[in-house]
């Protein structure tokens, strides 16, 4: 585009681009960053962080605190899935209504 003068508008329909502003942004990285600014980043938000693996011991090894911890847990996520089917149910119910 330099060497032989080219407008944007020129240079993009010479590359087949869709548009004359992806290569008026490539040109501002390039003077702003250098080849570098040109090199391909990743796009998205970064993956999750894997949550570490819980060992579990057999109930004999457990602590007393433990067990009461497991049971507070357990208890808590039964009552989660009990809400939630819950919850279900009732949007079918809604839904039946509306229906009729």
């Amino acid at each position: 585009m330099w060497t032989n003068g080219w407008s944007l508008t020129h240079t993009s329909a010479v590359l087949n681009l869709s548009t004359p502003g992806i290569l008026s942004v490539w040109l501002k990285r390039y003077k702003e960053q250098g080849i570098k600014g040109l090199k391909p980043h990743a796009i998205g938000r970064p993956p999750m962080k894997q949550q570490p693996q819980r060992t579990t011991k057999s109930d004999d090894e457990m602590t007393l605190e433990e067990l009461k911890e497991e049971l507070a847990y357990l208890r808590a996520e039964n009552a989660v899935l009990k809400k939630l089917e819950e919850l279900e149910q009732e949007k079918r119910r809604q839904t039946k209504k509306k229906r009729q």
